[in-house]
């Protein structure tokens, strides 16, 4: 197991720097420019990844800046700025000033957001000493996708009233009326600021679907000591605890602003289970949320593809302590991190008000025995819980018919019974769940914390994944998040995380963080872009009236093709 460990690491790191040897060299080849040579540069703009310039969608100039004084009557036939469509030349005028040169847009054109655009300057154009370019140049401009708020204008190339527009939430958490009574809910304090969320949705004239990437629902957030399904409270079965979180005083906002979304016809809303929900079924979801696209595939497990080079999933799939484990014991599918999750809810139930979650740390141990005793020793000690009070070996951890389980169960006991087989039946349950590039051990424990990695693997690296989506979605970890892949500068990938809409005392990341994709294939443009915003109040300029408003944390696009 260590071995091939080390061999998947050696593998990724050897990627990684072969990319960068190539990178390297490709960039060191650069042209030799004459002293006298007439140059550019862009000052009032950001050179993004060493590609292109980045420009604001309502920018009504771009200015070029040289090196030396141009000659006018050379500018009109040696400059054009176009996008795909050919030549924007009829929609701006070339103004002279020294030095500079300013591309200014005609009144009533736009420039399409989220677009590519190209400027060619041609080696017929002259400065007044009679310099010129050495070589014929293009650059590549992308202009910024506009902000939520600012859907009414109209681009050339691309119509923003059109709804194109995917928004993403994952992670929310919703428990019962139990867990919001009790206060071993993860959510509760954002519910306002959801079902706000939620209408600026069904509102906004862009947004073409809302997917939620799974843990809408919580099923594993019980206190050990609380029977999950209790007849006294009408819960029999798991249909039931899913009906009743969506009933909850809490929470009945919330699906009642998401069934209104449905209703309305303008958004569709798509699902894909989490490991929180991994038992809720598509005929279940259906008649919670009548109308719902349901994407599951496997026991506990989903993917959305909207378009081809999109993949969406919730990314406990890749995760060894929360993914599905049908291999473990027949016909049960609950993992091990179940149980971590049901020690975490009674330190939470019993915790002084402001104990926050400092996030599970990452394990470093490829054995499962180390891994869970790492986990529950972390757990006991943010709440300071005594395990000899607790008593591990006593049947405590109330089961109630859970994923089958009917009796009660020990904490040692359930470690046992993970113990005896788990990680000899990885490589079978991966199979299973259908993991695209197999993972050993040790790094399936570390996507539990870190699904970046598993995003590389999985989809983003050319060498190892047998499909190589553009862009990968994933929520599960909590920490919004948008980055690159491999490398800043010469990057072919995307990986985007959702974040969650728990408590914000309840994490140390930003919380009510959503994502905003704008897929090429729908908006018609070159590229996809994928925004990470959180939802915040903000004041209006008394500060009297405070309103929900989405706030832009990040943004990244790339060529769709």
């Amino acid at each position: 197991m260590k071995s091939n460990s080390i061999i998947s690491l050696a593998c990724f790191l050897t990627i990684v720097t072969f990319s960068s040897i190539q990178f390297s060299c490709n960039k060191g080849k650069q042209l030799t420019i004459l002293p006298d040579s007439l140059k550019v540069s862009f000052p009032l703009l950001n050179f993004q990844h060493s590609q292109y310039y980045t420009l604001d969608h309502d920018v009504r100039s771009i200015e070029l800046v040289f090196n030396q004084k141009i000659q006018e009557e050379t500018v009109a036939e040696n400059l054009d700025f176009s996008d795909k469509n050919g030549s924007l030349s009829a929609n701006y005028d070339l103004v002279v000033d020294g030095s500079i040169i300013f591309i200014r847009l005609h009144p009533g054109f736009y420039l399409a957001d989220g677009w590519k655009y190209e400027l060619t300057i041609l080696t017929g154009l002259k400065s007044a000493e009679g310099n010129t370019v050495v070589v014929e140049k293009s650059y590549q401009f992308r202009t910024t996708a506009k902000h939520l708020s600012d859907l009414t204008v109209s681009g050339t190339s691309g119509d923003s009233l059109q709804r194109t527009l995917i928004a993403c939430i994952s992670d929310i958490h919703c428990g019962d009326q139990r867990a919001n009574d009790r206060h071993y809910s993860w959510f509760a304090k954002n519910a306002g600021a959801l079902e706000d969320f939620l209408i600026y949705v069904k509102n906004n004239p862009g947004i073409k679907e809302l997917v939620i990437l799974g843990d809408l629902f919580d099923e594993w957030m019980v206190p050990y000591y609380v029977a999950p399904f209790d007849s006294l409270i009408n819960i029999k079965n798991s249909g039931d605890y899913f009906k009743a979180i969506a009933n909850s005083t809490v929470n009945k906002p919330i699906f009642n602003q998401i069934n209104e979304i449905i209703s309305s016809g303008e958004v569709e809303v798509v699902y894909v289970p989490g490991n929180h929900d991994m038992l809720i079924t598509e005929a279940v979801l259906n008649e919670i949320i009548p109308g719902i696209s349901w994407q599951g595939q496997v026991n506990g497990l989903g993917k959305y593809n909207p378009v081809p080079e999109i993949a969406m999933e919730h990314g406990h799939r890749y995760d060894f302590f929360n993914c599905p484990q049908p291999l473990v014991n027949d016909g049960h599918i609950i993992p091990p991190g179940y149980f971590v999750t049901r020690l975490y809810a009674a330190g939470l139930a019993n915790a002084s008000p402001g104990v926050k979650n400092q996030q599970k740390p990452s394990d470093d141990a490829i054995e499962f025995i180390t891994a869970w005793s790492v986990a529950f020793g972390y757990t006991l000690a943010h709440f300071n819980m005594d395990a000899d009070t607790i008593q591990m070996d006593s049947t405590k951890v109330q089961m109630s018919g859970v994923d089958g389980y009917a009796t009660p169960m020990s904490f040692n006991g359930a470690r046992d019974l993970y113990a005896a087989n788990i990680e000899a039946n990885w490589p079978g349950t991966q199979q299973i769940n259908q993991v695209p590039v197999p993972l050993d051990v040790f790094l399936a424990i570390l996507n539990g914390t870190y699904l970046y990695g598993a995003a590389l693997f999985e989809y983003l690296t050319d060498y190892l994944a047998p499909d190589q989506p553009k862009v990968v979605a994933f929520g599960h970890s909590h920490e919004p998040d948008i980055k690159v892949f491999p490398l800043e500068d010469y990057y072919t990938g995307i990986y985007a995380n959702s974040g969650s809409w728990i408590d914000p005392d309840q994490s140390n990341y930003k919380t009510r963080t959503f994502l905003v994709i704008n897929p090429g294939n729908w908006s018609g443009s070159d590229l996809d872009v994928v925004s990470l915003y959180q939802y915040n109040l903000d004041s209006d300029q008394g500060g009297q009236n405070q309103t929900w408003q989405p706030v832009l944390i990040k943004e990244e696009s790339i060529e769709k093709e």
